[in-house]
């Protein structure tokens, strides 16, 4: 009975609260976080990179290269704060976050007429793209400066950075080569004037290993265009290659004269020449200060114009003269213009045989020779001047100062000798007996005058006789004609006649000669020749 009325009683089972279908949100939640996760993961790190203009640059599309292989994406395109350039927001793989350091460059790929022709040729299908040379600074950045232009080398290139400065001339331009006896080694990387300076400032890279090439004595200068010279050998064409005919470029060397000098291996400072000649004349020597006192004008006499001794440059003019406030401290009485120059001995001997001191003293047994300067006309187009040193002064005992200058004599030139040596022979001729010379020419004259009316006189008696002879002739012909031609006195006089006529045929020159010149009876037929002024040195 128990039995049954247990049974008869219902079990009651408790149901859970938990359902299944609960954890169909739950899993949708986890994988959410970890989509999310997953995504912050492989989320590339955002950089800045700021561009002048955005030119071939498309938000979502243009890409970020680093040798062809894609790396990034550009995602927006903004104005920077001052609207003067453009900041372009780029997603870089998180991989790559190695590359970007702070010394990275970025620039634009697309295509470009240059100094090296066309390039980014094969954007025109593809698009415009961002590249990246990575640098090798130890500092990661996430804003950078983009190139306008590719760079010419990247921070890893293995070479050397060098400054050209130049005055001016032909101008360079990025991308120009740079080339070492025909061989390209380099390029022009950029290009700036400085307002200040007014000079131009070229950064260039040599490529390892031409970078060994770069010595202490090494010039520079530009081959820009086609350069002609005449020597007596012929002319002379000089180009460097048709590149460089075309868009410019520069050389480097070190002179013949010069032995090499010691390896650069940091950035510096060299100067550009304009020229390979000009080198030579331009660049700077150890020099001697010498001191000319000019009586005549310096008008067209520049700095750096040439000093040349009988053709041969030596030396150039450092000051065409000195200020007022110089010349009141050496000498407040001195009327003449110091013309300050620069003797430069290295010009005469290539190697270090001979040391400044050495040519000093020769220079000072020169002066005491006679050394003597003198301005002379350099170009007749433009009028400058040039100071030309020559021996053939007064030899001089002792050597003259001018404050701590050497003094060189000056020899006058141009109208000034000129007007020098008018002068002394006014002298001279002022000096002369001129009233007793006129006098004493004019009783020659006159004895003269005596003699040659006596030597007609006596043209006219000798006409007189051979007149007279004449008339003895004819008769003696007409006596003849009455005498026998055997006869004695016939053959007498025939042979007297014969010889008359052999008398009168002598005669017939000095008459001739009495006619053309009544005075040979006084003076000689040949008079000595003129007597020719001399210089001083050839008397």
């Amino acid at each position: 009975m128990n039995d049954t009325n247990d049974t008869s009683q219902p079990i009651v089972i408790p149901k859970s609260r938990f359902s299944v279908v609960w954890l169909l949100p739950l899993i949708a939640v986890i994988i959410g976080v970890g989509m999310v996760y997953q995504q912050w993961q492989n989320k590339g790190v955002e950089i800045v990179i700021v561009f002048d203009n955005a030119k071939g640059l498309e938000a979502k599309k243009t890409k970020v290269k680093f040798r062809d292989v894609d790396i990034g994406t550009l995602q927006e395109i903004n104005f920077s704060d001052d609207g003067f350039s453009i900041e372009a927001m780029i997603e870089i793989d998180k991989k790559m976050q190695s590359y970007l350091l702070s010394d990275s460059q970025f620039w634009v790929v697309r295509p470009r007429i240059g100094s090296a022709g066309i390039t980014g040729f094969g954007t025109l299908l593809s698009g415009a793209y961002i590249n990246i040379a990575p640098g090798k600074s130890e500092s990661l950045s996430q804003r950078f400066v983009g190139l306008e232009n590719p760079p010419i080398s990247s921070p890893t290139s293995q070479g050397i950075k060098l400054k050209l400065i130049s005055g001016g001339g032909k101008s360079l331009t990025v991308g120009n080569p740079v080339t070492y006896r025909g061989f390209e080694v380099g390029a022009v990387e950029s290009v700036n004037f400085d307002i200040e300076s007014r000079q131009v400032t070229y950064s260039i890279f040599i490529q390892a290993p031409y970078d060994g090439l770069i010595t202490t004595n090494t010039y520079f200068w530009n081959s820009s265009g086609l350069s002609f010279a005449a020597t007596t050998d012929g002319i002379t064409i000089d180009l460097a290659s048709i590149e460089s005919l075309l868009s410019g470029g520069v050389r480097f060397d070190v002179p013949d004269d010069l032995v090499l000098g010691e390896r650069i291996t940091q950035s510096r400072d060299f100067k550009l020449y304009s020229s390979r000649a000009s080198i030579k004349e331009d660049r700077v020597y150890e020099y001697i200060e010498y001191v000319i006192l000019v009586d005549d004008t310096v008008g067209g006499l520049q700095a750096g114009a040439p000093v040349e001794y009988r053709g041969i440059r030596i030396g150039r003019v450092s000051k065409p003269y000195l200020g007022f406030y110089e010349m009141n401290q050496i000498d407040s009485d001195e009327t003449r213009i110091p013309v300050i120059i620069h003797l430069e001995p290295a010009r005469l001997a290539s190697n270090n045989e001979y040391d400044l001191p050495w040519f000093n003293e020769q220079f000072n047994k020169w002066i005491k020779s006679g050394l003597a300067a003198r301005l002379e006309t350099a170009n007749y187009l433009t009028g400058t001047m040039k100071v030309s040193l020559d021996l053939g002064n007064e030899i001089q005992p002792e050597i003259e100062y001018f404050g701590k200058y050497t003094v060189i004599p000056s020899a006058q030139t141009g109208f000034a000798s000129i007007v020098s040596k008018t002068d002394r022979l006014l002298s001279k001729l002022e000096s002369l007996p001129l009233n007793e010379l006129v006098q004493s020419t004019n009783n020659a004259i006159s004895s003269a005058n005596t003699a040659i009316l006596s030597a007609n006189d006596t043209v006219i008696a000798t006409q007189s006789v051979l007149l007279s002879v004449e008339d003895t002739l004819k008769e003696a012909s007409l006596t003849l004609q009455g005498m026998q031609p055997d006869s004695p006195l016939y053959l007498r006089l025939e042979r007297n006649l014969a010889e008359l006529e052999r008398t009168m045929q002598i005669m017939q020159p000095f008459l001739q000669e009495i006619r053309q010149k009544p005075n040979s009876l006084i003076f000689s037929g040949s008079s000595p020749a003129d007597i020719q002024p001399q210089g001083k040195g050839q008397q």
